[in-house]
């Protein structure tokens, strides 16, 4: 780091340290549990709760000198809340980790084979059954979402409705679906 930008961080009154020695091993310790229960709560899953705890302290590690800072405590706060909301904005919920593509398992068929286009259309015929099941809002977002493709924030600003309001329908969509493939399971 250059000596005018090193200057200017040791001037900042937000970033300067005044306590004693950082030690990173008792930080980690101290730290590591809190952020533990935050992701945890936040996603409900405690393998991707540890994954994110990690990542946090390694961008802490990596972004500045601890002894620089007023807070570490805050720092590390800020970054994990960012890697949260990256995380969701990414898709890699555990709604979204659940759910898989109506159409797992189809193949392209060939002109030719009658019987495999006669299976798909009745396939094709029972899924619009099924969906038609679905309240208009409900199958509104599901086909936004599932067959063009849009996130559950798109939908949201789109149709002018609250994200959690999505998330919602999204979850009862894919609910009526997954009972309708384990009934055919069977």
């Amino acid at each position: 780091m250059s000596q005018g930008r090193q200057e200017d961080r040791l001037r900042d009154p937000v970033i300067i340290r005044d306590s004693g020695r950082f030690s990173f091993p008792e930080f980690y310790t101290r730290e590591k549990p809190r952020l533990m229960r935050f992701f945890t709560r936040q996603l409900g899953n405690q393998a991707d709760a540890d994954e994110l705890a990690q990542e946090s302290f390694t961008r802490f590690v990596r972004a500045a000198p601890a002894q620089a800072l007023a807070s570490p405590q805050a720092y590390l706060t800020r970054i994990a809340t960012n890697l949260l909301r990256d995380f969701v904005e990414r898709g890699s919920t555990l709604l979204s980790k659940r759910t898989k593509p109506l159409d797992d398992g189809l193949h392209a068929i060939a002109p030719s084979d009658t019987h495999r286009e006669l299976q798909a259309k009745q396939d094709l015929a029972r899924w619009t059954l099924i969906l038609n099941q679905l309240p208009s809002q409900t199958l509104d977002i599901f086909l936004r979402n599932r067959v063009e493709g849009q996130t559950y924030v798109a939908i949201a600003a789109e149709l002018d409705l609250p994200l959690w309001v999505v998330q919602k329908q999204m979850l009862k969509a894919i609910r009526h679906v997954t009972a309708y493939r384990e009934a055919n399971d069977d």
